[in-house]
């Protein structure tokens, strides 16, 4: 079934992107059965030279350009220029996540586009705006999370600023672009007028903090640093037993009351500090240090086992390399295989099976050639465009 699961099949994309934020939202677009049509200069996405490799090609840009179409234009040049308008012009949306200004500039703006296709939608993203003050802020994954306050509020007290270890701002924003763009294309076919779509990095940091916004902007105070926890809830952290840590999530009364009884302290539920779920967030570091002391009497594999017999969520704080091999992500075929590698799948399962890849991510310039007669142009006129350099192909 998750074969036929194309919703967006005859709906072209064309992308002018790179790195994750942009081409992840295309990416996953074509997993719904666009056909995306990436454009790359002829140096390439980064993302491409990107650790690690395998058979010589990134991981990163395998996932972010799977079952995409790419062709390579050098868009300093004239000819390159208009190929790129002859392809927007056939085209439903087009993406791109250029600097604000600089696709104007060079001329794939969405005025000279929408001069070909009056009917596109045109996707801007860019990091922080297009106004006056943000237009011209740079914008990568830890920028916005470091102007954000994600990393003023991420780690331990006494640590230095803490990035969260994956692209969170970029991933996030590849989501938001593709719901857009799905909302869009909707939109269209319901007969609802819909031209132009702009996300910035910066929108998506504030989304994902968006209580700790609203209550920062309200108090003026900046939100406390929770390590493994949550300031608005405990016990909802990582323990310390004696032979490495656990995670224990018990944040309401229920929960709460199975720990004391697991744990054997009716103590802790007596203790005025620890009554309410309100109580235990407001001394949570004081709650940690008593249950510390208990959870270090015994090995994580006897607290998880009493607590989960006590139906209390807890396990044991996994690396990478053992969550990928576990029977959690067999079970749920979280790796699909992509010419010979597995990559993660997107978080669906269509009646029950997941999305297979639909082709592997390109070459650079594997479908220059292919694409180009899509628009129809003639053999020897695209000999002429790879001989000027005005298009590449591998």
């Amino acid at each position: 079934m998750s074969a036929a699961f194309r919703p967006l099949d005859g709906v072209r994309i064309v992308e002018f992107s790179g790195s994750i934020a942009g081409p992840s939202a295309t990416m996953i677009l074509a997993q719904l059965g666009a056909d995306v049509v990436k454009v790359e200069s002829p140096d390439g996405d980064d993302a491409r030279a990107w650790p690690p490799h395998v058979a010589d090609r990134s991981v990163v840009f395998r996932q972010m350009c799977a079952g995409k179409r790419g062709i390579v234009l050098d868009l300093k040049q004239t000819a390159g220029i208009d190929i790129a308008l002859t392809l927007t012009a056939s085209a439903a949306v087009v993406l791109q996540t250029m600097r604000p200004g600089v696709a104007d500039r060079i001329g794939i703006g969405e005025a000279a586009v929408r001069a070909r296709n009056a009917d596109v939608i045109y996707f801007d993203m860019n990091a922080f705006g297009t106004g006056a003050v943000g237009r011209d802020m740079p914008g990568y994954d830890p920028m916005v999370q470091a102007f954000s306050g994600i990393m003023a509020m991420t780690g331990h007290d006494g640590a230095p600023p803490t990035r969260c270890a994956p692209s969170l701002i970029d991933l996030g924003t590849g989501q938001w672009i593709a719901m857009g763009i799905l909302a869009a294309v909707l939109a269209k076919s319901r007969g609802q007028a819909v031209a132009h779509l702009e996300t910035a990095l910066v929108d998506t940091a504030f989304s994902v903090v968006s209580y700790q916004a609203t209550s920062a902007l309200m108090s003026g105070e900046r939100p406390p640093r929770a390590g493994s926890g949550n300031p608005i809830a405990a016990p909802y952290q990582c323990y310390e037993a004696n032979d490495g840590q656990l995670l224990l999530a018990a944040p309401n009364e229920k929960l709460w009351r199975r720990v004391v009884d697991v744990l054997e302290a009716p103590a802790l539920a007596a203790d005025p500090r620890f009554r309410s779920a309100a109580d235990r967030a407001h001394h949570r570091e004081a709650l940690e240090a008593e249950l510390n002391a208990i959870f270090a009497r015994d090995d994580t594999a006897t607290w998880i086992a009493k607590l989960s017999a006590a139906g209390v969520p807890a396990t044991r704080v996994y690396g990478l390399e053992e969550a990928v091999v576990s029977d959690i992500a067999r079970e749920r075929r979280t790796f699909q295989d992509s010419d010979g590698v597995p990559l993660v799948r997107l978080p669906w399962l269509v009646d029950g099976e997941p999305l297979a890849w639909t082709a592997p991510a390109p070459t650079l310039g594997q479908h220059t050639r292919e694409v180009l007669r899509d628009l129809g142009y003639s053999d020897a006129r695209i000999a002429a465009f790879i001989a000027s350099g005005a298009a590449r192909e591998a």
